[in-house]
Parts: structure tokens; sequence; C-alpha cells
């Protein structure tokens, strides 16, 4: 391995009842200064130093960050050379104590999506929001970009393009 290949770091800390794993990427000067280290940090203070040594989250195998939270709630980030990212599926995955979901698809830390809504949000009551993203702008050329449905089977749909609002319905 040279210095300017990464290898990974797994850290797992509390913070209060939260428990959260952070994934970093980290070259082979940041790993020998580490094992160099008389007294070398464990959990958050682990955390802090990657993060002043300039190590970003990476992690091509599963998420690079994982947050459980004390109520049962759990949110996941996939995130690729320090920016949000990930082939095949959401890079962000958020679940709620009360059953609530929020998928959101980033490609090279925007929000995008090429076939289907890049942000999808279900509420525990059931109703839903969709929005679709090209480049982390509002976009879509099929449809309404934003499409909102409540519990009552209202929707309210909004027509984007390029991240500019469209009222004529496309």
């Amino acid at each position: 391995m040279t210095g300017n290949q990464a290898s990974h770091i797994t850290v797992t800390c509390r913070d209060g009842g939260d428990e959260i794993t952070s994934v970093y990427a980290v070259n082979e000067d940041i790993s020998r200064e580490l094992d160099q280290r008389i007294k070398k940090p464990t959990g958050k203070d682990l955390q802090t130093w990657l993060e002043t040594k300039g190590c970003r989250f990476d992690c091509a195998l599963g998420p690079a960050f994982v947050r459980r939270y004390a109520d049962g709630s759990t949110e996941e980030h996939y995130y690729r050379d320090g920016r949000q990212h990930r082939e095949g599926g959401p890079a962000l995955v958020k679940r709620t104590a009360d059953g609530a979901t929020i998928e959101a698809y980033y490609r090279d830390g925007k929000q995008h999506r090429e076939d289907g809504p890049a942000l999808v949000k279900r509420y525990a009551d059931g109703a839903t929001c969709e929005e679709y993203f090209r480049d982390g702008k509002l976009h879509r050329e099929d449809g309404p970009a934003y499409v909102w449905h409540n519990i009552n089977g209202r929707a309210v749909e909004r027509y984007y393009r390029d991240g500019k609002l469209h009222d004529d319905g496309g």
C-alpha cells in the first residue's frame, strides 16, 4: 500500500442514548501516525481525531454512517470519497420509531436518480411525498417533480425543470 491508497477504520461511539458507527477512509500516513501514538484515541475521540486529519466517510460495502437512536429510530448514510453516493439504492435511509421512512438517492453528493423519485417520504399516517431530482435540482421530464399525497387521497403536484417551477403542468 502506498501513501495515496486508502484503508478504512470503523469507529463506534455513543452520543447520549444513541449509538453511532462511522467508517472513514484513511491513507497509509494517517494509519501509521495512529499506530505510533502511545495513547490511541477511541470512540468519539478517535472520530474527532480522524476528522481533524481530513479523513472522510467512505465505505463500498455498506453504510459509512449509521445512527441508532434510543427510541429505535435509525438512519444510514452511504458515502463514497466523502460524498453521499450509492449505486443501485438510496444513499440515505431513515426509519423512525413511529414507522415513517425517508429514502434519498444521491450521486456524487447531489440528489439524483434516473429511474424514479430521488426523495421518497412515507409518513406514519399514510401520507407520502416524492421528489424527482437530476444533478441536485428538482427536475422531471414526464410528469410532476414534486408529488404529495395526503391520507384523504388529495394530491399536490408541482412541475420543475432544472430546478425551476413551471406552472403549466409540464
